[in-house]
Formats: structure tokens, C-alpha cells, sequence
């Protein structure tokens, strides 16, 4: 078998030119799809990592009434959920955060918006939500001591009210007695995020600012946010905890947004589609050209055959041929993509040029750093075998019609 090898491999150098057009159209299609697969998969798990770090954290606790309606009254109290987890065996680096959300609008001279108000422990919500990140050096600060009273917004409700820096708003919200409250604040900070549909309806107070408006009695909460040192035990840490509070709803950021689970693994699947779509063009012109290879060698099949040379190793010297090709290529092809994504791994993609900030409308940074794993090009290599090996099997066959006499008679 490894003389056969040698001679296939010999082959391949026997005709440059033909051997490098298929050799280079491989490695082009691969460096194609695998940094499309790459990009495709960095796109996505930026959008799921920025929204655990600014909005889902990776497990959420609230009352089982609170989720279908966002009703103020659907409270627990802070420390009887606190003192469970401290005595919960969590995984090491978790971070807890309690929050109050109200449903409201606010107003400024100019302009009303409706929002929802986070009303949050700031210290503790650093810890869990990188939001105070997202503030300029200009634009103030995340709930600091300085502003009585203050409320970070984002740049896009700054801009519908005409509000800036101090200036003053009056949050609208119904209480658990169902009355209408009031509260004036001033502008603390105002932030920026990569996603839109964030930006436009979320609004940051102090937890002990608003507590005394609601009607709810002290400690009252509707959410606790965890955040954990790795996602991939937000699962295992979610079904712990439903344990542990059965009168609660604890859910895992999948079950919090499964759509953004779904697009993950809906891209993942587009992606290898895309690079199988690839291959397969790739296919037909390996087969074209093998075959063309076969019948431009009849007199040298021919002769193999007639000193001796079975069928059953003329068919495996094909094989190879063709296999040893398809690995070349796509070897080549995958070197060249990681070549090409190890810097764009740190320093990112910025499409912005191409569609200014339309991404961040649907939620989506224009901004993202391409994910390169082993298990995917372990699928790539493993899809480029596959392609070779189908794209022999015809041209191996046909060789193996060639009549070792016929053969040597037709070309002499």
C-alpha cells in the first residue's frame, strides 16, 4: 500500500499545471469557508456574550407570577433569596446582583419615552453587567454619589428628550396599590451600547431611590442576576438552583432568550452548509479533472494492468491521487484562513463602513472578533475528505473499464 501511495503521490507532480489549478481553486474555497464559519460564529457569540454581560447575566431568579407580565407586585424579598445562595454551592467567581424593574414613562420638557426602569445596588451591579463600561469619560458616571436622585440613560433616549448631563426628568410608573407615582431625577450618566433595541428602552436608578415610591415592603425585589466565571455552567447552575427554590422561576440565559440560542446554532449550520455548498462546486471540477487525467493515461493504465498491476490497486492509486490533492488544497486553504484570522481575533472586524450602525438596530455589534475552534476544523477537514473521496470513486471506476490489451494497442 505504500508503494501505491508513493506512485499516486508521484503522480500528482507529473502535471503541474493541471495539479495546481485544482490545488489552488481547493485552497481559495477553504480559506473562504473556513473564514466565513469563523466570522459567522464570532458574529454570534459576540451578540450572546454581549447580552449576558449587559442585560440576561447567565441565570436569573424571580417570582413565579413576574415574568408573564412584569407585575410590580410579583416581588420577593432580597435577603431570604441572599442567604439561600450564600449557603448554595456555587461555582467559584459567581456574582449576584438583586434589582427592581418598573415599567414607566419618562418625561422631560421635550418629549416622553416609554422605559424600563432598572432600579439596582450599583456596586453590585458592576459585578454582574458590564453597562457602566459602556458610559463615556464625558458622560458622567454609573449611579455615582455625586447626583442626587440620578438616572443613566442611553444616548438615544438623550437624544429623542434633548437631555444631557444633570438635566431634570420625571419617571411615570403605577405602584402595587395601583396609584400613579412621580419621581423626579437628573441625568447621572448616559451610556452607549452596540445594541439598539437595548438602548431604547433601558434606564438605570438607584435601588434605594425609587423602594419608598413603590409601595413594596423593604428588601423587595424582582430579580436576582448571577453571573458565573463560564457559561458553559449556567445550565448546571440553573437546574441546581430550581432545586433549591422551587416556589421560584430560575432560568438559564437559553431558557431567558432561546432565540439567540436558536440563531447560534441555526448560523453554525448555515455555515457549514456554506462551506459543504463550496466543496461541492469544488467536486465537479476535481472529478472533471481526474477524469480528463484518467483518459489522458489509458496507455499507462493500460500497461500497469498488463504487467500485473490489479485493479484493486489501480483503483486505490486514483483514490489517492485525488485524496492526496483535496488534502493539499484544503490544507493549504485552512493554514492561509488561520494566517489571516489570528490578528482579526484580537483586533476585530469593524463593518461599520459597510452598513454604518444598521446592526445595532437589530441588535447586532457592527463590530466582532471571528471564533476559530478545533471542533470546526476538525468538520472542515473532515467535510474536505469526504468531497475528495467522492469526487475519486467515478474516475477510479472508469479506470478500472480500461482493458490492459485494448488500452496499449489504441495508443500505439
Amino acid at each position: 500500500m505504500l508503494r501505491i501511495a508513493s506512485i499516486a503521490w508521484k503522480n500528482i507532480g507529473r502535471n503541474k499545471v493541471r495539479s495546481g489549478v485544482i490545488w489552488g481553486a481547493i485552497a481559495i474555497g477553504l480559506f473562504s469557508g473556513t473564514f466565513l464559519l469563523a466570522s459567522l460564529e464570532g458574529w454570534v457569540l459576540g451578540a450572546i456574550h454581549d447580552d449576558i454581560a449587559k442585560e440576561l447575566s447567565h441565570v436569573q431568579i424571580h417570582h413565579v407570577d413576574f415574568l408573564a407580565n412584569e407585575d410590580i407586585s410579583a416581588h420577593f424579598i432580597r435577603e431570604e433569596v441572599e442567604n439561600k445562595l450564600q449557603e448554595a454551592p456555587l461555582p467559584p467567581q459567581t456574582a449576584v446582583a438583586f434589582r427592581l424593574k418598573l415599567l414607566g414613562m419618562l418625561a422631560s420638557p421635550h418629549a416622553a419615552l416609554g422605559v424600563s426602569a432598572k432600579a439596582v445596588f450599583a456596586e453590585e451591579e458592576k459585578k454582574v453587567s458590564n453597562l457602566w463600561q459602556n458610559i463615556p469619560e464625558n458622560q458622567g458616571g454609573f449611579l455615582t454619589d455625586d447626583t442626587k436622585n440620578a438616572i443613566v440613560l442611553s444616548q438615544r433616549m438623550a437624544d429623542k428628550l434633548k437631555a444631557k448631563l444633570k438635566s431634570k426628568l420625571v419617571f411615570t410608573f403605577q405602584d402595587a396599590q395601583g396609584e400613579m407615582q412621580s419621581i423626579a431625577f437628573r441625568v447621572g450618566g448616559i451610556y452607549k451600547t452596540t445594541n439598539g433595541m437595548f438602548d431604547e428602552v433601558n434606564v438605570f436608578v438607584r435601588h434605594a431611590d425609587v423602594l419608598e415610591y413603590t409601595g413594596l415592603p423593604p428588601g423587595a425585589v424582582h430579580e436576582a442576576a448571577l453571573l458565573l466565571a463560564d457559561i458553559e455552567a449556567s445550565t448546571p447552575t440553573a437546574l441546581q438552583l430550581k432545586g433549591i427554590f422551587p416556589d421560584k422561576s430560575v432560568q438559564d440565559w437559553l431558557e431567558k432568550n432561546p432565540l439567540v440560542a436558536l440563531l447560534f446554532a441555526y448560523t453554525k449550520f448555515m455555515g457549514l452548509i456554506i462551506v459543504g455548498i463550496f466543496l461541492l462546486a469544488l467536486s465537479f471540477g476535481i472529478l472533471n479533472t481526474m477524469l480528463m487525467a484518467v483518459l489522458e493515461r489509458t496507455k499507462e493504465l493500460g500497461m500497469l494492468g498488463a504487467i500485473g498491476m490489479s485493479k484493486g490497486k489501480i483503483f486505490s492509486m486514483i483514490m489517492l491521487e485525488t485524496v492526496f490533492l483535496t488534502l493539499l488544497g484544503g490544507a493549504t486553504g485552512i493554514v492561509l484562513a488561520i494566517a489571516a484570522l489570528l490578528p482579526t481575533m484580537k483586533t476585530g472586524i469593524d463593518l461599520s463602513f459597510f452598513m454604518e450602525d444598521q446592526f445595532e438596530d437589530f441588535g447586532f455589534s457592527s463590530m466582532f472578533y471571528p471564533v476559530l475552534r478545533m471542533e470546526m476544523l476538525i468538520e472542515i477537514v473532515g467535510m474536505v475528505v469526504a468531497a475528495g473521496v467522492l469526487s475519486a470513486i467515478y474516475p477510479a471506476l472508469k479506470a478500472l473499464k480500461l482493458k490492459p490489451l485494448e488500452a496499449i494497442r489504441k495508443d500505439s
